[in-house]
């Protein structure tokens, strides 16, 4: 019986020995897996457009409309006055915001009869004359309240290129009435032709209805991922129209929601209607859109986990190891359930935010400590745990960079823009030339990173 009762304490002092080197097994309950839509709304999505009418391309197209002999006149509509009216070189095309000038050059040939009575005698021919002189004429532009561009051309008056004279008898006969009878027979014909010209080669409000309803056309961003971007406008505003570079420059600002959407296909919704004008007295100098990433929980820990797999955390005699590693959110809280052998074995719970750094480009969760109810099991079975070591040396493997993310993203949405044809001669074109990320959230599964990018975009229009 003594002999029984000392084999039976040795095998107890054994089985102590081996659950010692095993480490204290841990059971503690962690925080619950909660997810609370944060108080954000981020400012619309702002899309300034400019729609740029080419004054070179205008001016080659009033030029084709304008040829040889524009008015004749043998007598019928004025007794005793012929007048025949040639384009003498081409129309130039100017200008100033809203306001577009155009230099006509004209070449008229007059026959008329004079009689004149000087020291009794009467003396009547008649007489031709030639002369070259510009018309100047003014064209101003706008936009109804169904988007389309309107416009009214005016004569400006005129100035003489080459100026006839004319001397009978040393009295000075006056060719300013021809001048404003050819420019009163040509007025109608010319002020109409330009602005059929404008309208024809530029319908703004087809332009402005198409890429309305295009930008609220799905796009697959991501095809790995199957990962679409949809626009949902909800405003539209006209600036004040400018020129510069031999542009005329029509302002367009779009205002809406820009979201990303995952899934092999979306469901159709119906367009929204192109709402009437609205006008804007500024117009804003970039392209903003919000768009939406999202960085998996399982992307973070498994980077974490290749550089933490093997790695020996030791505090004075005791060592543990990381065998796995969990993310999850509880009460706005990022939670890391990480799973130890070593001197302790088990799951202990770690707290702390996920916050964005954008001077490295890392989401991280920092300031983690123990979870409340893994203090308390710690304070019994390893104290040594609390002194801070492992908390130290894991901080830095807490981080994830989506540097690459964030250029993915601002290259796709690039891409889209880059001379996307809306009709034949009319693109658009625009770059993205920054990104920022202005809010991070964690959802179900993962960190989503709300980030803004700004660039510029226009409507061109090379064909008239």
């Amino acid at each position: 019986m003594r002999r029984r009762g000392i084999i039976l304490w040795v095998a107890y002092l054994l089985t102590l020995l081996i659950a010692g080197s095993c480490g204290s097994a841990l059971k503690i309950e962690g925080p619950p897996e909660s997810y609370t839509p944060e108080a954000f709304l981020p400012s619309p999505s702002v899309l300034p457009i400019v729609a740029e009418i080419d004054l070179k391309g205008l001016e080659r197209s009033v030029n084709r409309r304008f040829e040889g002999l524009l008015y004749e006149n043998t007598g019928e509509e004025k007794k005793d006055l012929e007048i025949k009216v040639w384009k003498a070189g081409n129309f130039s095309v100017f200008a100033n915001n809203d306001e577009i000038s155009y230099r006509i050059p004209l070449k008229i040939w007059s026959r008329f009869s004079w009689k004149l009575e000087k020291f009794g005698l009467s003396i009547s021919d008649k007489y031709d004359v030639t002369g070259s002189l510009a018309f100047i004429y003014k064209t101003k532009l706008d936009v109804d309240n169904n988007w389309n561009l309107s416009t009214k051309t005016t004569s400006a008056g005129y100035s003489w290129i080459e100026s006839p004279k004319l001397n009978v008898a040393g009295v000075n006969i006056p060719v300013k009435p021809i001048a404003d009878f050819a420019l009163s027979k040509t007025d109608r014909m010319i002020t109409g032709q330009i602005d059929e010209a404008i309208s024809q080669s530029f319908n703004l409000r087809s332009y402005v209805d198409e890429f309305w309803q295009e930008v609220q056309q799905p796009v697959r961003a991501d095809s790995t991922y199957d990962v679409w971007i949809k626009i949902i406008p909800s405003g539209i505003t006209l600036s004040p129209l400018t020129s510069s570079s031999g542009k005329l420059k029509i302002p367009i600002t779009f205002t809406g929601e820009v979201e990303t959407i995952a899934g092999d296909s979306i469901p159709y919704d119906t367009p929204v209607p192109l709402p009437p004008l609205g006008k804007s007295p500024a117009k804003p100098d970039k392209f903003n859109i919000n768009l939406k990433a999202d960085v998996t929980f399982e992307q973070i820990t498994k980077a974490a986990m290749q550089q933490l797999s093997g790695m020996e955390f030791k505090e004075g005699g005791k060592i543990i190891t990381i065998k796995d590693l969990k993310l999850y959110s509880s009460s706005g809280k990022a939670i890391l359930a990480m799973d130890v052998e070593g001197s302790l074995k088990g799951r202990v719970f770690l707290t702390g935010n996920m916050v964005y750094n954008p001077d490295s480009l890392t989401v991280s969760v920092q300031n983690a400590d123990f979870d409340i109810r893994t203090r308390n099991a710690l304070v019994k079975s390893a104290n040594w745990l609390l002194h801070g070591m492992l908390l130290k040396k894991l901080q830095p493997y807490l981080s994830y960079n989506i540097g690459s993310i964030l250029e993915d993203l601002r290259l796709e949405a690039d891409n889209m823009l880059k001379k996307y044809s809306l009709s034949e001669g009319v693109y658009l074109d625009g770059n993205l030339n920054a990104i920022k990320v202005i809010h991070i959230e964690m959802i179900p599964g993962a960190v989503r990173v709300i980030t803004g990018l700004t660039g510029d975009i226009k409507i061109v229009t090379t064909e008239f």
